[in-house]
């Protein structure tokens, strides 16, 4: 994650349950117990990860693996492994492959793409548990979102990889991924970018303006100066008790 975890501001609903999609070697599952988040469901669609994510999260009661593919529609397709691991990507390389020329596809995988509202049915899971979401799957992002149609309705925070250059051949746009979350009034308050055509975004459908403000002041700086963790749990504090006072006025 390119905006650390600990820096998203999360008001005014609390998250109750975390789907993460693109789960790779669960860097994020320190972050997520440091704030004593328990329930996550994790998507992957790499078959060599899933012996590591089933060990890691057995001791778990409340954590479920997902072993496919998030996209829109049901059927096989293949998945290609990059050196890295986390290059992974049901795309082929685009810019990508000038970026980081180190880089490369070494072998495919078929895999099963699956709507992420089919599965959650299939293992008879409560959608109203989950809702913050967190999409990692280099260009595929967009795919992810259409196949979830249901699950939006409980959603309030999303946190996703955005391209706005063919880092994949085909990915997903950010302009495309505004303009199809707005149909959910999800709206984009704060963004990362990186110099290699690619970023990281933060979608909510609630404090819009609030957040807009705090993520324009927190990313310039956080890139800038990094900020200390302290100093930013005080901004976060201040942010929000600013704009319950402004919301008990009106």
């Amino acid at each position: 994650m390119l905006i650390p975890f600990n820096f998203l501001i999360f008001y005014p609903k609390k998250i109750r349950g975390i789907i993460h999609i693109g789960a790779h070697a669960l860097e994020e599952l320190p972050l997520y117990l440091s704030k004593n988040f328990r329930r996550i469901i994790w998507i992957e669609a790499n078959p060599d990860k899933y012996d590591f994510i089933e060990k890691k999260i057995s001791q778990y009661k409340e954590m479920y693996l997902g072993k496919f593919a998030a996209g829109f529609k049901e059927k096989k397709s293949q998945l290609n492994i990059a050196s890295n691991g986390q290059s992974s990507s049901l795309l082929d390389l685009g810019t990508h492959k000038d970026d980081y020329p180190n880089i490369k596809y070494i072998q495919s995988k078929e895999v099963s793409v699956k709507p992420l509202d089919l599965w959650i049915e299939e293992n008879f899971l409560e959608r109203k548990f989950y809702n913050f979401i967190n999409i990692d799957i280099q260009g595929y992002e967009l795919e992810a979102l259409k196949g979830m149609d249901k699950q939006f309705e409980f959603l309030d925070y999303i946190y996703l990889e955005v391209n706005f250059r063919e880092v994949y051949k085909n990915c997903s746009q950010l302009k495309d991924i505004d303009k199809f979350l707005k149909k959910y009034h999800f709206y984009r308050v704060g963004m990362y970018r990186t110099s290699k055509g690619w970023g990281d975004a933060v979608y909510v459908k609630e404090a819009i303006q609030l957040c807009r403000i705090y993520y324009s002041i927190l990313i310039p700086f956080w890139k800038i100066i990094n900020f200390p963790f302290k100093l930013v749990m005080k901004i976060k504090i201040i942010f929000i008790n600013f704009y319950k006072k402004i919301y008990k006025k009106k």
